[in-house]
């Protein structure tokens, strides 16, 4: 019997955290469950892609310079 345990929780990642947020402070007032899914959906992935031009920019590798600058 297998001793490894593997607990996964929600959110799982800071752009799973962020695409929640985001939509928790929206008015979701009369959004039907399918709705709100595509909201998060659309956020999750608006997020990841915002991260990843990001990334191909150099971004991330600017801003880590401008943070080791005394």
């Amino acid at each position: 019997m297998p001793s490894d345990v593997t607990l996964s929780t929600f959110p799982s990642s800071y752009a799973e955290a962020l695409a929640l947020l985001y939509v928790q402070r929206q008015d979701l007032t009369g959004k039907s469950p399918e709705e709100i899914h595509t909201m998060y959906q659309e956020a999750y992935y608006a997020i990841r892609k915002d991260h990843h031009q990001k990334w191909e920019d150099g971004w991330f590798k600017a801003k880590g310079a401008e943070v080791r600058q005394p």
